[in-house]
């Protein structure tokens, strides 16, 4: 019988796996429902994510993936025995037949890689490989503009990786964290400190996707709910765009000194090739509003955005198993 690979992408807002000899993938939620004690696993996934907004029962959030380490070994098994049951062909008896390809950040140290190889060798797995986050996504991304060459930059959750890439290569690169979340950490601050008002992460996340923007004269505006923190009481306040702006700059100013500091250990002759192609955004992160008129303003390399840029590395991943089989 065939062998398979999975492709597996673990990160700590979503858990993707894709099928090389079907070629698409499946996404779900990095959340796991336990019951009150943590002894049992009530439901994964989006069904977590509803049951836990419905609390019938008194359940316990667990996020198995804090910035790409897996922190909870149960609740990853639990998502990755969700994401196969509904990715493999019924006729795949046991996990024998399968060697995984994890996507990973370039900055994951070798303990971390260990905890996702034992887990999954110990759940029947043939094999399990790794491969660095940008060089998933360079595949990808050069594949759509016909290119070899690129600064790469994975805007994740937790995490954001820049890797200057020539070919197959990483040429220089590095794993900062300080990512999407750590934005809405940042505006719950801003809010904070303003408006004496807390937001409930839910509300700060809103706020930022709704009308955060690194464009200077953007009219958004947003209406969340928090609580004021010296009387208690529910507040409702509208914040703009512009409100906003000086906290996003502060945030991606580090973005700028990371890449100018990448790009300073390069060797001249490829750092000038790799310059040409400029930037290229992926992860969820990069759909911030502005954030590539930003990066080039400050960098003055061109920047372009990913299609799909949420699952550029899994969808890379399947092409770098296409690529070697």
């Amino acid at each position: 019988m065939d062998k398979y690979t999975v492709v597996l992408d673990i990160g700590s807002q979503y858990v993707a796996a894709g099928l090389d000899k079907d070629d698409f993938f499946i996404k779900i939620p990095s959340v796991v429902a336990t019951s009150a004690d943590n002894k049992q696993v009530v439901s994964v996934g989006v069904s977590a994510v509803n049951a836990l907004n419905l609390q019938v029962t008194r359940l316990n959030a667990v996020h198995p993936i804090l910035e790409g380490a897996v922190i909870d070994t149960d609740g990853l098994k639990a998502l990755i025995d969700e994401l196969l049951l509904r990715l493999l062909p019924h006729k795949i008896k046991n996990f024998s037949q399968i060697k995984f390809l994890c996507i990973v950040p370039c900055g994951m140290i070798s303990s971390d890689k260990s905890t996702i190889e034992t887990l999954l060798l110990s759940m029947g797995a043939k094999a399990v490989a790794f491969l660095e986050t940008p060089l998933a996504d360079s595949l990808q991304i050069f594949k759509q503009y016909r290119t070899n060459r690129g600064f790469v930059i994975n805007v994740g959750c937790d995490c954001t990786d820049f890797a200057a890439i020539y070919g197959d290569n990483i040429v220089a690169g590095c794993t900062l964290y300080n990512s999407s979340r750590h934005l809405t950490e940042a505006i719950t601050a801003k809010i904070r400190n303003k408006y004496l008002v807390e937001l409930a992460f839910d509300q700060a996340e809103q706020l930022k996707l709704s009308c955060a923007s690194l464009y200077p004269n953007d009219a958004s505006s947003c209406v969340v709910k928090g609580t004021n923190v010296q009387n208690g009481n529910e507040e409702v306040v509208t914040v703009t765009s512009k409100e906003l702006y000086d906290t996003l700059v502060d945030f991606f100013k580090s973005y700028v000194s990371v890449i100018n500091s990448i790009n300073a250990t390069v060797p001249e002759q490829i750092a000038t090739l790799i310059k040409q192609e400029g930037i290229f955004l992926c992860g969820g992160g990069a759909k911030l509003s502005g954030l590539d008129a930003f990066l080039y303003a400050e960098t003055g390399l061109p920047v372009r955005v990913a299609t799909n840029p949420e699952d550029t590395s899994v969808m890379g991943g399947l092409l770098f198993v296409d690529g070697h089989n």
